[in-house]
């Protein structure tokens, strides 16, 4: 039986083949492969019902409907294994360090290891009494195969418990989610038929619950979907974020970001010197030793755990990413990044424009694949990746806009962000009533510098209050 976690990092894998199905309502040829991977199994299994299979192809409203319960089934089982993975990393260092026992170690101790082995995996194959027999006769200790083997059946009784945990959460899961699944599919629909629900509306709104249909909750998002109707505003700036072509097919200002560095001169190395920290990828020489050597492994793992790694420091990691400013088909679907002023001046109506805009910008990054980032600030600044952190997301539309603002950190943030090869491209909303107090003349120049990199900065004003010498930094300001 295969590890499912070798195809789990973080659940791409079969996410990939979800989508894959979702779009074409075909499944990869799995012919000559060990079909062993108890998840993938399943996922076939469903995926060649002919009800899901019509049910995906012939209504946009199912298709989404079965992709997120799926999506959901398919994170159940990798939170679960992740867990595992974190917890058996003990075993698994207590085997290494296990084969490399002194004689006289092995003298004192081989009864107690034996016994601890075989009281948690006795069950699944360890057999204690095989090797007190062998280590009871006289020199049965100086034998090394005899000591490799017991480790090698530790282990291998080890796999054999995950093997059995892994189909333990997959039977469990399954069962509730196979009638889940077909409850939602038959129920989900009809209701709206029957309360005239748009699917635009319908997509906003689910795409808030997680995979988990309940009819009071998704009311609850759908009145706030709703609020879109009355400000046709939140229409236009969900449609000028990110590098899309205007309705006219012109051309826009691009931004290229390349893994490229801009030198002021030519230089024979890039090697500035040597510093502490967990770079991996540039450690010195002797931290690759004691990465490789079993005695000492552990030495690596608390220098890396403390930052202590001695790894090279490199001129190009203080040089700005080449960013170059040129016109072409305006085809990108750049990042968003999105700035919610939560101070007490936004709470009411405000506060509920504001999340209604949220909800269609992330219907927006989930189709067009966009990355998207939420920076909720009024005294303090909580950045939140939409894509990684569904909690904190979940968190912020049930926050309430209390306290005064302070725009500094929020754009520190944001500033950071735009730093990063992931957002350098990135537009920039900032949804807010605009009394907000003029940040310092460093952070207006850094804007100003953005912009002139070709970073769009685009404004939502709620309100009527002036907006303290603001707008003249930011692209368009649309208002409510």
């Amino acid at each position: 039986m295969a590890d499912i976690s070798e195809n789990y990092a973080e659940g791409w894998h079969y996410v990939n083949i979800l989508d894959a199905f979702v779009k074409t309502g075909i499944l990869p040829d799995r012919s000559g492969q060990h079909l062993t991977d108890l998840l993938e199994n399943y996922l076939y299994e469903v995926m060649s019902d002919p009800f899901v299979i019509y049910s995906v192809l012939s209504d946009d409203v199912k298709a989404r409907v079965f992709y997120d319960n799926m999506l959901a089934f398919i994170k159940q089982i990798v939170t679960r294994e992740k867990f595992r993975n974190s917890c058996a990393q003990g075993q698994l260092q207590g085997m290494k360090n296990a084969l490399l026992w002194s004689e006289r170690k092995k003298r004192d101790g081989w009864r107690r290891l034996l016994s601890e082995i075989s009281d948690e995996f006795r069950q699944f194959g360890f057999d204690e009494r095989y090797y007190r027999e062998k280590f009871g006769n006289e020199g049965g200790l100086a034998d090394d195969e005899v000591w490799k083997k017991m480790i090698e059946d530790w282990s291998k009784a080890f796999d054999r418990r995950r093997q059995e945990q892994q189909r333990h959460d997959v039977d469990e899961i399954r069962e509730r989610n196979s009638r889940t699944l077909k409850q939602n599919l038959e129920s989900i629909p009809e209701y709206l038929k029957r309360n005239d629900v748009e699917k635009e509306m319908f997509f906003q709104a689910w795409g808030m619950m997680g995979g988990q249909w309940n009819t009071l909750v998704f009311e609850q998002y759908l009145r706030v979907v709703k609020v879109q109707k009355r400000y046709p505003q939140l229409e236009r700036i969900a449609n000028l974020m990110g590098r899309i072509a205007d309705d006219d097919g012109t051309e826009r200002m691009s931004v290229a970001y390349g893994g490229g560095m801009k030198l002021e001169h030519a230089s024979k190395s890039d090697i500035l010197g040597v510093r502490l920290g967990q770079d991996i990828r540039s450690m010195l020489p002797f931290e690759c030793a004691l990465c490789g050597d079993d005695v000492l492994y552990d030495v690596f793992l608390y220098r890396y755990a403390t930052n202590s790694l001695q790894s090279f420091r490199h001129k190009s990691e203080m040089l700005k990413p080449a960013r170059n400013l040129n016109r072409r088909p305006a085809r990108l679907k750049g990042p968003m990044i999105v700035c919610v002023d939560r101070s007490g001046s936004m709470s009411g109506q405000p506060e509920l424009v504001v999340n209604s805009l949220m909800m269609k910008l992330l219907l927006i990054a989930e189709r067009q694949r966009r990355n998207l980032f939420l920076v909720s600030f009024s005294v303090a600044a909580q950045p939140i990746d939409v894509k990684c952190n569904r909690t904190a997301l979940l968190d912020f539309f049930r926050q309430k806009s209390a306290g005064d603002t302070n725009a500094v950190k929020m754009m520190d943030e944001v500033f950071s962000l735009l730093a990063k090869g992931e957002y350098a491209s990135a537009d920039v909303l900032w949804c807010t009533d605009f009394i907000i107090p003029m940040c310092g003349i460093a952070q207006r120049k850094r804007l100003a510098e953005y912009r002139r990199q070709g970073t769009r900065f685009y404004g939502l004003k709620i309100g009527h209050a002036k907006e303290m010498g603001w707008r003249e930094m930011f692209d368009e300001i649309v208002e409510i």
